[in-house]
C-alpha cells in the first residue's frame, strides 16, 4: 500500500507540474501576443503621424520645367490629393518655410552663415549682413565642410570649417552650398550623401541650433550654354532643390526658396540682379535676399 501511496503521489506530482507549465505558457505566450497587439498600434501611430508631418502638396502645373511628380525622390513622400481632386506632389517651392512675421536685420547677429563665394556676397555688401557671423569660403562645396579641409575666409585667414562654426555658438545655421560642385551635368548622388553628413555634423555640433536649408540660387540662361557649366541648367537645379527640400524635411530642418526673390518668371536669375558671369549676385539682388530672410524665420 505504501508504494502505491508513493507511486500515486508522483504521478498526481508530475501531472500538477504539467499541468502548471502548460498554464504558464499560455500566460506567457497571451502576454506575448498583447505585447505584440500595442507595439503595431503604437508603431501605426508613430507612421501615421509622421507621414502626416512630412507631407508635401503642389498643384501639379502645366509647365513642364516645374512637373517634378515622376522625378525620384531622395525618401518617399506621400502623395495626395485635394478636396477638388487636384493631384498633388512634392515641389521644393511647396516644400519651403512660409512666410512669417518680419525680423530686423540685428536678429542676424545671432546666426552664421555657412557658404560659398555666393554667401561671401552677404559678408561684403551693405546690403547684406554684415553683422552676421559666417563660414563662407570660395569655391568649397559640402564635401570640404565633411572632410575637415581647411579653407580660405574672405579675409586671408583659414580655418576649418566646422570648428569655426563651433566656436562661434550660433542659435541659427544658415546653409548655401553645391553651386561650385555641380557644374558638370553628371550624377549628383554623392553632392547629396555630402550634404546628409554635413548636416547631421552640424546638428551634432549645435543641438540647439535651428539649421536652414537655402535653395541653390537660379543662374541665368547662358551660364548652362558654357561647356564648364552645363550642370547649372534650370531643369536640373529644380530637381536638386527638390532633393534638397526633401533632405532639409528628413533632418528636421528649415527649407528657403530663395527663387521666389531671385528667379524671374521663367525660373531664371532676374537679369538685374546677375553680374556678368550670370551666377554671382549683384548687391541688389542682396537686398531682395535679405528682405527674404527676414521674413521667413521660426522665431
Amino acid at each position: 500500500m505504501a508504494d502505491y501511496q508513493e507511486y500515486r503521489r508522483r504521478i498526481l506530482h508530475r501531472r500538477w507540474r504539467r499541468v502548471f507549465i502548460i498554464v504558464a505558457l499560455l500566460a506567457l505566450l497571451a502576454l506575448l501576443s498583447a505585447i505584440g497587439i500595442l507595439w503595431k498600434v503604437l508603431h501605426r501611430e508613430r507612421v501615421d503621424t509622421a507621414l502626416s508631418q512630412n507631407t508635401i502638396l503642389r498643384q501639379v502645373t502645366t509647365d513642364n520645367t516645374w512637373n517634378t511628380v515622376s522625378y525620384p525622390l531622395a525618401r518617399q513622400l506621400r502623395v495626395q490629393t485635394l478636396e477638388d481632386s487636384t493631384e498633388t506632389a512634392l515641389d521644393f517651392r511647396m516644400a519651403a518655410l512660409p512666410a512669417s512675421a518680419p525680423v530686423e536685420k540685428s536678429w542676424f547677429a545671432q546666426a552664421s552663415f555657412v557658404g560659398d563665394s555666393l554667401t561671401q556676397g552677404l559678408q561684403i555688401y551693405d546690403t547684406g549682413l554684415p553683422g552676421a557671423q559666417f563660414c563662407a569660403y570660395k569655391g568649397v562645396g559640402p564635401n570640404a565642410f565633411v572632410n575637415g579641409t581647411s579653407c580660405k575666409r574672405v579675409d586671408g585667414v583659414t580655418e576649418i570649417p566646422l570648428d569655426a562654426l563651433t566656436a562661434q555658438q550660433p542659435k541659427a545655421v544658415y546653409v548655401l552650398l553645391g553651386s561650385n560642385v555641380l557644374g558638370q551635368d553628371t550624377d549628383y548622388t554623392s553632392f547629396l550623401t555630402y550634404y546628409r553628413l554635413m548636416l547631421d555634423m552640424i546638428s551634432q555640433a549645435l543641438p540647439d541650433a535651428k539649421i536652414y536649408v537655402q535653395s541653390i540660387t537660379p543662374v541665368r540662361p547662358e551660364v548652362s550654354a558654357q561647356a564648364n557649366h552645363a550642370g547649372l541648367n534650370r531643369d536640373r537645379l529644380c530637381h536638386i532643390n527638390n532633393e534638397l527640400a526633401a533632405i532639409a524635411l528628413e533632418k528636421d530642418c528649415y527649407f528657403l526658396n530663395l527663387w521666389e526673390v531671385l528667379a524671374d518668371e521663367n525660373g531664371d536669375l532676374i537679369e538685374s540682379y546677375a553680374q556678368p558671369d550670370g551666377y554671382h549676385i549683384k548687391p541688389e539682388g542682396y537686398a531682395v535676399w535679405v528682405d527674404y530672410l527676414c521674413s521667413h524665420t521660426m522665431e
